[in-house]
């Protein structure tokens, strides 16, 4: 618990970092809660999810993506990707 006036006089540095904390977690404490009312006010209509799915690539450590995701389709066939190129919905785009 936090008693500041005690019948000791001096601060030790545990209560000096409490009382540091609660001071600026005072402060901002009227910030946060009217930059999250004005957000609520904002936001009475929620946006459509578009994406359908995620595709998350985490490699610590592994090859960069020059190796890995750079397929070049034109290169000679001892450095080219071994499979065939992909088509996407967008027009003139193609992978591999």
């Amino acid at each position: 618990m936090l008693s500041v006036f005690d019948g000791n006089r001096s601060l030790n540095r545990r209560q000096l970092l409490q009382i540091g904390g609660l001071g600026l977690g005072g402060l901002s404490l009227s910030s946060l809660l009217s930059t999250k009312a004005l957000a609520n006010q904002s936001n009475s209509q929620p946006n459509p999810l578009t994406g359908k799915s995620v595709i998350f690539l985490f490699q610590q450590g592994g090859p960069s993506q020059l190796e890995t995701f750079d397929p070049k389709p034109q290169a000679p066939s001892g450095i080219r990707t071994v499979g065939d190129v992909i088509p996407t919905s967008i027009p003139g785009i193609h992978f591999g």
